[in-house]
């Protein structure tokens, strides 16, 4: 797939890149965050990318060892890098990988974290309907499984715990985010997977299968059929498309979770 951008709508811009390695996909989002913190004009960039290999992104603020089995990875040379953002580790593989910069206070509450992934994840849960996917928005204290001493040797990887406004399809997380902000634009990117190989997860990111795969639920599983990348990259820009509009202020929509 080559490099494309294009408008989805009049303040909504789309970028769709090839499989990149995990260090310049981190680099082009950071930099494109830089870029709207410093710009005059009302932006929001919506960016869908791959990535060249299986790799482990960490929280921003997370230790490698706590996130991932460094002997593993080094073993069968998956890399470990760490994101701009927060949050727990993730392992990219076979997904398409969302990122969402903007500086538009109009559109995105900027002084409520919450608020800005729930209009992300609205836009995220009308594109994975096209796809014949019910989910649900979460929210704390609702927990899928709690991970214990017997599950992980290591601190619970990303999907493990689904974030407030975070989708969850069949009680299992489909969708994984975390955010960025400064202090005129945020980032915030995502992992969507396509499938999921969960020998691969559980020795990369060091906690049992049994745990992800009750967890765990990729778009393929979740729809019942094989999904491509391309299919899926286009029902996300159909999503971001229909709420990339210059309309404000999202209607509330049900939570799972008390």
């Amino acid at each position: 797939m080559q490099n494309q951008s294009a408008s989805l709508s009049p303040v909504w811009r789309l970028m769709r890149d090839p499989p990149l390695a995990g260090t310049v996909n981190m680099a082009k989002d950071l930099r494109l965050l830089q870029q709207l913190e410093k710009a005059s004009r009302s932006t929001t960039i919506v960016r869908l990318y791959a990535w060249d290999k299986s790799t482990v992104s960490l929280g921003k603020h997370q230790k490698p060892e706590s996130g991932a089995d460094l002997e593993y990875c080094s073993r069968n040379a998956i890399p470990i890098l760490q994101r701009p953002s927060g949050g727990r580790a993730v392992l990219h593989a076979d997904e398409v990988t969302y990122a969402v910069i903007s500086n538009d206070s109009d559109f995105f509450p900027m002084n409520s974290l919450p608020e800005t992934y729930r209009v992300i994840a609205l836009a995220l849960q009308s594109g994975l309907a096209r796809l014949g996917i019910e989910t649900v928005l979460a929210r704390p204290p609702h927990r899928p499984a709690s991970p214990s001493s017997t599950d992980s040797s290591l601190s619970a990887p990303c999907f493990v715990a689904p974030s407030r406004h975070e989708l969850l399809c069949q009680g299992r997380k489909i969708a994984g985010s975390a955010q960025r902000r400064l202090r005129r634009a945020f980032l915030q990117h995502g992992s969507i997977p396509l499938t999921v190989d969960y020998p691969l997860m559980s020795a990369a990111l060091g906690c049992s299968q049994d745990l992800l795969r009750r967890t765990v639920i990729s778009v393929s599983e979740a729809a019942g059929r094989p999904i491509s990348r391309e299919l899926l990259e286009s029902s996300l820009v159909a999503g971001f498309g229909e709420w990339g509009s210059p309309r404000r202020n999202p209607p509330p929509v049900p939570l799972v979770g008390a």
